[in-house]
C-alpha cells in the first residue's frame, strides 16, 4: 500500500467506526417523520373498521392531504361528500424507540373524528380547522411488529361545532378528510410539550413575543413549557438559541431545571438582540429560534425550532395600522381555502403558490375567512411577507346550546396558540362573522383570547355597526358608522356618519352592489373589465354605506376585497365568481387592477418588480368597447401611452387621471388609464408605462387568430416539486393561435396524459371529468401529484384538430423523513368504489323555467331612489327600499291573470343583514293565504318550491336587524 495511503485509510476506517458508534446509539433528541403516504381509505362507515386483522386489501390507496371523494369543480348546492369514511396505516417501530413518548400529530380533519392504535381508541376531535396531538405511546409495539392507526372520519353536519350551520345553508363549503397534513412525532419522556395536546394550557409549548422593539434593540421573550413524563426526577438545562438568516447565532439563553415525574414547568427567558433584522411585509426576514433540551450531562433530548419575526404593531383609532413604528396602510383580500376538485385538500406547495400569487397581485394582507388556514399558508405568508387576519370559524349562525359556546372557546384557544409566534399574523378575529350572539358569549371569548396571548401586541375585532354593545370587547372594528343612512339610501356615503370609536378596517367590499361585482372567467372583455371599473368606484368610496368608504375615510386603516378567489358553496349552485381569480387561482382582468394599487416604488426579490401595466382588453370583437372606445389600462406608474398596430392613440398621466379616483391615488393606490381608440382595428394593441420619463413596464395583447395548439403552463414560483408522494403541481392548459394567443372564448375538449415520476389527480374518473375536459375561457386545469421518486414528469394535452402541448418538469428528493410502511396487503381500491352521487338539486332546473310576467308591482312605500319596479327589473343589485322605518312593509305583485306558481325566488336587500319575511298568495287580492314564513339574512335566496295557482302574491318584511325593509328581486316561474 502507498505509504501516503496507509495513514489516510486507517483515519478513514476511525471516522467511519465513530460515525457507526454514533448511529448505534439510541436517539434521544425529537424526531419527526412524515405521515402523508400509504394510507388506507373505505368510503363509509364500517364496523370493526380499527381492527387489527382487518381484510382491507379492498380499501382505496390514499394519500394525504385527503378529501374522502374527489369533487367535480363546479359542485355547488350541497353536492359533495358529507357522510363517514374510514383511514388505516401501518408502521414499524424498533427497539430504539422503546421508552420514547410518540405522538401523532393531525393538522386537520374534516370535521370530527376517532382514532385509534392497535385497535383502541386514543381519542377523539371536533372541529376540523385547528389540528390536535395524541400521545399513543402505551398502545405501540417496538419490536419491528405491526402497528396500525385507524381513524373514522365523519364530514357530517354536527349542529355543535363551530361553524356549525348546515352546509346546504352555507356561503361555502367544509369538505371531508384527513385534509392537512400528518406526522409521527418521537421525543424523550423529558420533552416540550404541544400546543395541542389535549391537556394543554396557554402555558403549553412555545411563546414568542417581544416586550421592546426598536432598530436599535429588541428583547425576544420566549415561554417554553416542559414536561417530565418519566418515572423519575430528570435534572437539566434548557438551552435557547436565536439565529439569523445565515444560521450564526445573534443570541441566546440557557436555564437549569429539575422536574419530578409528571411535573410541567414552564421556563420564561429573554434574549436580547442588537440591531435587529425587522419582520416587515416587504422585508420579511425571519430568525430561528432553537430551543434545547439537555440532561446535566449535555446529553440532547429534545429540540424544537420555530420559524421566528421580531416586529412590534399597533393600531390606533385616527392613524390606522403600524408596524415598527411606520405606518402601513392594509389592502388585504378575503380568501377561502378550496380547491377544484380536491376540495380542502391541497398541498403545501399549493398553499405556498397562493401566498405569492396575492403577494404578486398588490396585496399585503389577507383575511383568512371564515376559520383558521393551513399551518402551510401561514408559514408562506411569514416568509414572504403577507400580514394575516385570522378567524374562528363562524359564518351568521350561533347555537345557544352551551356546548357551542364552550367548543367555540376552545377553538379559539387552540388557534391562537398554534399561531401566535407567526409575525404574519397581526389581528384575531374572535367575533362570529356577521352573527349576532349573547354579550356574555362575546366576553367571554374575548377575555379566553387574551389570556392567551397577553399583553399589547395581541389585537381582536369585530363588527361595530348593529354590534355597538360589543364595544369593549374588540380593540380592533369593521362597519363603524354611527347609523343606518338617515335619507335611507344606502349607498349614501358621508363622512359625519363614520365615527371614530376604535381602530377601522374593512373586513369586506366588492360584493353584493355595483355594475359587476361577480364576473366568470368565461364572459367577455367587456364584462371582465366591468368588475374591475366597478371596484374601482368603490375604492375611491362608492359603495354600500358600511363598508365605511374605504379609500375615501382619512381614518380607514386597511381593507380587504370579496373576494380573491372564485369559489363553490353549499347554499347554492351557481359558482360565487367574486373571485379576481377563478377557481383554478387563473387570474381576470380585475387581478391587475388591484395589483396596480402597489406603489412601483416597491419591489420584493424573487417575488415581484414594482412597475406594473396591463391592458384589460383581448383587441377581440370591434363591438366591444374594450376593443374600440373603452380600452382600459392599469398601471401604478407616472403615464402610460397606448399603441394600435404601432400607431400612437394617445399618452394618459397619473396626474390626470386621479382626478377621477381622488382618494385611491391619496392613499397610494392607481387609478385606471381609459383610453377612446376612435374605432378598432384587429392585431397589437401595446402599453408602454412610464416612470420619470423612462420606460419601465409594457403589455401587448394580440386579436387571436384560428385555434392552433395547446400550452401547458406550470407558472413559475421557485418552488420545485417535491418528490414525497405527497406534493401536488397545479397545471393550466391553454388552446392558443399559431403566434401563442390565448383563444379566450375556446371550449375546446382536452385528453391529458401525465407520464414519469407523477400522475394525474382524478384521472380515470368520468364522474369529476378531469380528463378529458372542456376548457373555460379557453383555460383547462389540473393537479398533478408527485410519486415518492425524484425524477421527470411528463405533462402532455391533445386535443382534435390541434397541435398537442407538453411540459417537462422535475421533482426533487425530500428533505422530510418518512415512517416505513408496515406489512399489509396491497390496496386495490379505485376512487370511485362507493362514490356517492347525492340528487340533483332542484335549484337549476326551477330557474330555468319561464318566468311570470307581471301586471303591476306595489309597495306601502318607496324610497325615491330606489323604486318598487326595481324588483322586477331583473337585476340583483338594483333594489326597492321601504321610505318608511316602521314595519311591516308589503310589496304586492299582480299577475294578468290566475296562474299555476311553481316556484318563487325572493332575494332581499342587504346580504348581511337579518330580514323576517312571509310570503302570501291571493286569487281576489282582499283574502290571502300564507305560502311560508321565513327568517334568513338577505343573502339566503334560494329558490322555493310552491305549486299553486295565484293571481295575487305579497311579499310582507316583518323585521330587520338593521336600517329599512328592502327587496333585490322577486322572481316567479311557471
Amino acid at each position: 500500500m502507498n505509504k501516503f495511503l496507509r495513514p489516510l485509510t486507517i483515519l478513514l476506517l476511525l471516522v467511519w467506526g465513530s460515525c457507526l458508534q454514533s448511529f448505534g446509539k439510541k436517539p434521544t433528541s425529537r424526531i419527526e417523520y412524515q405521515l402523508n403516504t400509504n394510507w388506507a381509505f373505505y368510503r363509509g362507515d364500517l364496523k370493526g373498521g380499527e381492527v387489527i386483522g382487518l381484510d382491507d386489501s379492498k380499501w382505496i390507496p390514499a394519500v394525504l392531504p385527503h378529501v374522502m371523494q374527489l369533487e367535480k369543480k363546479y359542485n355547488g348546492g350541497d353536492a359533495i361528500y358529507d357522510g363517514i369514511g374510514w383511514y388505516r396505516r401501518y408502521f414499524k417501530l424498533s427497539d430504539q424507540y422503546r421508552g420514547k413518548k410518540v405522538f401523532v400529530q393531525f393538522e386537520g380533519v374534516m370535521n370530527s373524528c376517532e382514532v385509534f392504535v392497535n385497535g383502541k381508541s386514543v381519542g377523539k376531535h371536533r372541529g376540523g380547522y385547528v389540528g390536535f396531538t395524541l400521545d399513543i405511546t402505551d398502545q405501540l409495539h417496538f419490536d419491528q411488529t405491526n402497528n396500525v392507526i385507524a381513524v373514522r372520519v365523519s364530514a357530517e353536519y354536527d349542529p355543535l361545532t363551530p361553524p356549525g350551520k348546515p352546509q346546504d345553508r352555507l356561503d361555502f363549503y367544509y369538505y371531508s378528510g384527513i385534509y392537512r397534513d400528518a406526522k409521527l412525532i418521537i421525543s424523550d419522556p423529558l420533552r416540550i410539550t404541544d400546543e395541542l395536546e389535549p391537556d394543554a394550557t396557554q402555558n403549553s409549548g412555545v411563546f414568542v413575543h417581544y416586550p421592546m422593539v426598536d432598530k436599535s434593540n429588541a428583547t425576544v421573550a420566549v415561554n417554553t413549557e416542559l414536561k417530565n413524563d418519566d418515572k423519575v426526577a430528570r435534572k437539566g438545562y434548557l438551552l435557547t438559541l436565536l439565529k439569523d438568516t445565515k444560521g450564526k447565532v445573534v443570541g441566546q439563553q440557557r436555564v437549569s431545571f429539575e422536574l419530578k415525574p409528571q411535573e410541567r414547568r414552564r421556563i420564561d427567558q429573554q434574549i436580547e438582540v442588537k440591531n435587529p433584522q425587522l419582520w416587515h411585509p416587504y422585508h420579511p426576514i425571519c430568525y430561528n429560534l432553537e430551543n434545547r433540551v439537555y440532561l446535566a450531562d449535555g446529553v440532547e433530548v429534545d429540540r424544537r425550532t420555530e420559524q421566528i419575526g421580531i416586529r412590534q404593531i399597533r393600531y390606533t383609532k385616527d392613524g390606522g395600522f403600524f408596524i415598527n413604528g411606520e405606518h402601513l396602510y392594509m389592502v388585504g383580500a378575503n380568501r377561502h381555502q378550496a380547491y377544484p376538485y380536491v376540495g380542502d385538500a391541497a398541498s403545501n406547495s399549493v398553499q405556498e403558490r397562493e401566498v405569492i400569487d396575492m403577494k404578486r397581485g398588490g396585496y399585503n394582507a389577507v383575511r383568512a375567512a371564515h376559520y383558521p388556514h393551513d399551518p402551510a399558508f401561514l408559514e408562506a405568508c411569514d416568509r414572504h411577507g403577507l400580514l394575516v387576519v385570522e378567524c374562528v370559524p363562524g359564518w351568521q349562525y350561533f347555537n345557544k346550546a352551551a356546548e357551542f359556546t364552550d367548543r367555540l372557546e376552545s377553538i379559539t384557544r387552540s388557534m391562537i396558540r398554534r399561531d401566535r409566534n407567526r409575525p404574519s399574523v397581526i389581528l384575531w378575529e374572535t367575533a362570529l362573522n356577521e352573527t349576532s350572539y349573547p354579550l356574555s358569549v362575546v366576553k367571554r371569548i374575548a377575555e379566553a383570547a387574551h389570556a392567551e396571548y397577553p399583553g399589547d401586541q395581541f389585537y381582536t375585532a369585530g363588527d361595530y355597526f348593529s354590534h355597538e354593545e360589543t364595544e369593549p370587547y374588540y380593540d380592533v372594528f369593521y362597519k363603524q358608522v354611527s347609523k343606518y343612512p338617515k335619507d335611507g339610501n344606502v349607498m349614501s356615503n358621508y363622512l359625519e356618519d363614520q365615527i371614530a370609536v376604535k381602530p377601522l378596517l374593512t373586513r369586506e367590499w366588492g360584493d353584493g352592489v355595483g355594475e359587476k361585482p361577480r364576473v366568470s372567467l368565461t364572459e367577455n372583455e367587456y364584462e371582465q373589465m366591468r368588475q374591475g371599473r366597478s371596484r374601482l368606484h368603490q375604492l375611491n368610496g362608492n359603495g354600500y354605506f358600511d363598508w365605511c368608504m374605504l379609500d375615501a375615510n382619512p381614518r380607514m386603516g386597511g381593507h380587504f376585497m370579496w373576494s380573491y378567489n372564485d369559489y363553490t358553496r353549499g347554499a347554492e349552485e351557481e359558482t360565487m365568481y367574486s373571485g379576481v381569480v377563478d377557481v383554478n387561482r387563473y387570474p381576470k382582468f380585475s387581478y391587475y387592477m388591484m395589483q396596480s394599487m402597489r406603489p412601483y416604488q416597491l419591489d420584493q426579490k424573487g417575488i415581484f418588480k414594482g412597475p406594473m401595466v396591463f391592458i384589460a382588453s383581448y383587441n377581440s370583437p370591434e363591438k366591444l368597447k374594450t376593443s374600440s372606445t373603452e380600452i382600459t389600462v392599469y398601471s401604478n406608474c407616472e403615464a402610460v401611452e397606448l399603441y394600435r398596430n404601432g400607431k400612437f392613440i394617445a399618452r394618459q398621466t397619473r396626474e390626470e387621471r386621479a382626478k377621477v379616483y381622488p382618494y385611491i391615488v391619496g392613499k397610494g393606490g392607481s387609478p385606471s388609464f381609459v383610453f377612446d381608440a376612435g374605432g378598432y382595428e384587429a392585431g397589437e394593441l401595446k402599453a408602454l408605462a412610464y416612470v420619470k420619463g423612462k420606460v419601465v413596464a409594457q403589455h401587448a395583447v394580440h386579436t387571436a387568430g384560428a385555434a392552433h395548439h395547446i400550452e401547458v403552463l406550470v407558472p413559475e414560483y421557485g418552488i420545485e416539486p417535491v418528490a414525497d408522494g405527497s406534493d401536488m403541481i397545479p397545471v393550466y392548459f391553454k388552446v392558443c393561435d399559431k403566434e401563442g394567443n390565448l383563444l379566450h372564448d375556446a371550449q375546446t375538449a382536452i385528453r391529458i396524459q401525465v407520464t414519469g415520476e407523477g400522475y394525474l389527480i382524478g384521472d380515470g374518473s368520468a364522474r369529476i371529468a378531469v380528463n378529458p375536459q372542456v376548457v373555460e375561457g379557453g383555460i383547462g386545469f389540473a393537479f398533478v401529484r408527485t410519486t415518492k421518486k425524484s425524477g421527470t414528469i411528463h405533462i402532455g394535452a391533445t386535443a382534435e384538430g390541434l397541435e398537442s402541448g407538453s411540459k417537462a418538469i422535475r421533482s426533487i428528493r425530500p428533505t422530510s423523513r418518512e415512517i416505513p410502511d408496515g406489512d399489509h396487503a396491497v390496496f386495490l381500491g379505485n376512487e370511485e368504489d362507493h362514490a356517492v352521487i347525492k340528487p340533483t338539486k332542484w335549484d337549476k332546473e326551477l330557474l330555468a323555467r319561464p318566468k311570470v310576467k307581471f301586471k303591476k308591482v306595489t309597495a306601502t312605500s318607496a324610497h325615491a331612489d330606489f323604486p318598487v319596479t326595481q324588483v322586477i327589473d331583473g337585476d340583483d343589485y338594483s333594489w326597492w327600499i321601504a321610505d318608511q322605518d316602521k314595519f311591516p312593509q308589503f310589496v304586492t305583485f299582480e299577475l294578468d291573470q290566475a296562474t299555476k306558481v311553481v316556484g318563487a325566488r325572493v332575494r332581499l336587500q342587504k346580504d348581511s343583514s337579518k330580514y323576517r319575511y312571509k310570503v302570501e298568495r291571493s286569487l281576489d287580492g282582499t283574502t290571502w293565504e300564507e305560502l311560508y314564513e321565513k327568517e334568513c339574512t338577505g343573502w339566503d335566496f334560494k329558490p322555493v318550491k310552491l305549486d299553486k295557482v295565484l293571481k295575487f302574491i305579497r311579499v310582507s318584511i316583518l323585521e330587520v336587524s338593521e336600517g329599512r325593509a328592502g327587496l333585490a328581486e322577486v322572481t316567479l316561474f311557471q
